[in-house]
């Protein structure tokens, strides 16, 4: 049996905990912030006094901290995990990080025999608990199916993305295009508004008639045999509409950035097809 143990008790990791606590897993916790520990004492896990006692009474170690920098910090710093793991420990980084920094995490838990891999989640903590989290993983296979039955404690679904890194690249590409959805939609609304539709009456329409998303049809946006991911281009949308939205912000006197970059890339693509 693998004993787990954890780095990082806040919320996303606490709901991990209730989770392993369902599947009846006691951890082994560490966190520099006293109320989290209690938090963990609070779920049933042991205490640990840093990050490497964790490692040391371990055979899993989830990293579950929140920027690369806490991570190099937790994995290679003093008293780190790293520094406390026995050979063939293996250290789940759960954080949106560079895929960089998983590599030089892994690269130095290499020296001493230990393994480090990308485990990246999809939820927030209310996913957590409702049992719904999606990991996006990378690293080899063996170590993806070594870490399978504990992940899969924790969360609904796995997905292995490919090498070391691969998980980090697909949570940053899956948090790009969500959080540009909302910053294009925000100068959409800004447009609208300048021309005088309330921002209500534009979503409820966008609601009413933007049915199939892209992702349901991707297949037909993007040529899944061509070489390189470029849209196939309608003989309006890109060769005029976008370009129009630019105009028209243009015309409003409105800064709105993403839409006159948005118009830009897609007079560069139209030139690009014909050329």
């Amino acid at each position: 049996m693998e004993k787990i143990g954890m780095v990082g008790v806040g919320a996303m990791g606490s709901a991990l905990l209730e989770r392993l606590k369902l599947a009846g897993v006691q951890a082994t916790v560490y966190d520099c912030d006293p109320s989290a520990l209690e938090a963990g004492r609070s779920l049933g896990a042991h205490l640990a006094r840093s990050a490497a006692e964790v490692a040391g009474r371990c055979t899993i170690v989830d990293i579950v901290v929140r920027t690369d920098e806490e991570v190099l910090d937790c994995t290679l710093g003093k008293s780190g995990v790293v520094e406390g793991a026995t050979p063939e420990t293996l250290v789940l980084l759960h954080s949106t990080i560079l895929p960089q920094t998983t590599r030089k995490v892994a690269a130095a838990a290499r020296t001493r025999s230990v393994h480090a891999m990308d485990a990246c989640m999809l939820g927030v903590p209310r996913t957590v608990r409702a049992g719904e989290l999606v990991f996006l993983v990378g690293g080899p296979v063996e170590l993806f199916e070594r870490s399978r039955p504990h992940l899969l404690r924790m969360g609904k679904e796995l997905i292995h993305m490919g090498g070391l890194g691969a998980g980090n690249v697909g949570k940053i590409i899956k948090n790009l295009t969500s959080g540009a959805e909302t910053l294009m939609m925000h100068e959409a609304l800004q447009l609208g508004e300048a021309e005088g539709l309330r921002f209500p009456q534009v979503l409820e329409m966008l609601q009413q008639v933007d049915g199939e998303k892209l992702l349901d049809r991707w297949r037909q946006v993007f040529d899944p045999s061509a070489a390189t991911p470029t849209p196939r281009i309608g003989r309006n949308v890109f060769h005029k509409d976008v370009p129009l939205a630019g105009e028209l912000a243009r015309r409003c006197g409105l800064d709105l950035p993403i839409i006159e970059q948005l118009a830009a890339a897609a007079r560069r693509l139209v030139k690009e097809k014909q050329s």
